[in-house]
């Protein structure tokens, strides 16, 4: 990854992404066409979305409308091989209930184009490291080959699981969305992926499981609150500004106009690297939300690395 001007990277293909993007996941649909807009007035043109948030539909139709020249918009979304089974996929004592329907791979991607009304899609991930990862990437490769999609990467994906991948498939992950706050900072998985030349991209920074409910114990930790005061920062502003410079790539999300606009104003500033450790120190080493470390009995047992299997 190359850092430009600290407002985009270069992904390992040689696309250029902006750094901060705008997540949508759970904003609720009855505001999104406004959430959307300030977002765009507010500077940001990268968006991610994803086939579960059940949103692609309304967000293109957004794009479409705002007048924004397509080549402008940098437009991420995810394959969920949920929509592959009757009645959604089921994990853990139950999953001998999954019944595959008559959907392929290929007609689920194609119908996130139609959703988003676009001729191409920037990035698409797989939304995490199932058992078919292999089956879903090369359906990704075809398309990326097509030209008609321009990235493709990985959700959550930890070292053993990139390593499997990596072993099977012809064209290498671009990025690896996962989760990375103060209080979970990934050190390891971060230089795996910067040593792979993949992009870390963090994501549930601030919110609770599949919630829009903040993290108070970040947005509220004393330590956190003293380093934005010397800054006349928030706490939000200052752990975006952490990540960036780290050279992750962020998609924050909210659905307040203040908080839209204070996720994206963070090149005005440089945290010291005494603030950079003193925030490095905060973490607890666990995966707060989202949790991939149940994932290992598929992989073959020569990925079985217990290290990151606890």
């Amino acid at each position: 990854m190359v850092q430009n001007d600290n407002k985009s990277v270069t992904l390992n293909n040689g696309v250029e992404m902006p750094i901060v993007g705008f997540g949508t996941a759970f904003l609720p649909k009855e505001r999104l066409d406004s959430i959307i807009n300030c977002a765009i007035e507010s500077g940001y043109r990268r968006f991610d979305t994803a086939s579960k948030y059940n949103n692609e539909k309304e967000l293109g139709a957004i794009f479409k409308k705002s007048g924004i020249p397509r080549e402008e918009l940098f437009i991420s979304t995810k394959l969920n091989r949920r929509n592959l089974y009757f009645n959604d996929y089921r994990a853990g004592r139950t999953r001998f209930l999954n019944i595959r329907n008559f959907r392929s791979i290929d007609s689920e991607i194609e119908a996130s184009f139609r959703n988003l009304q676009v001729d191409y899609i920037d990035l698409m991930l797989i939304h995490w490291p199932w058992n078919n990862s292999v089956q879903l990437w090369r359906a990704l490769e075809k398309f990326y080959k097509q030209g008609r999609i321009r990235a493709i990467g990985v959700c959550s994906f930890l070292p053993p699981h990139l390593e499997y991948l990596m072993d099977n498939v012809e064209i290498m992950p671009m990025l690896n969305q996962f989760e990375i706050s103060p209080l979970n900072s990934q050190k390891q998985l971060l230089d795996f992926c910067f040593s792979n030349n993949i992009q870390p991209e963090a994501m549930s920074t601030f919110s609770h499981f599949r919630s829009n409910q903040p993290r108070l114990e970040i947005l509220q930790n004393p330590t956190l609150v003293r380093i934005a005061e010397s800054y006349n920062k928030t706490v939000a502003q200052v752990v975006n500004r952490w990540l960036v410079q780290q050279g992750i790539s962020i998609v924050p999300k909210s659905k307040s106009d203040i908080h839209i606009k204070e996720n994206i104003d963070i090149f005005d500033f440089e945290l010291s690297e005494e603030n950079m450790s003193v925030i490095d120190a905060m973490d607890q080493g666990n995966f707060l939300n989202y949790n991939p470390t149940s994932e290992w009995r598929w992989l073959p047992k020569r990925y079985r690395d217990f290290q990151w299997f606890k």
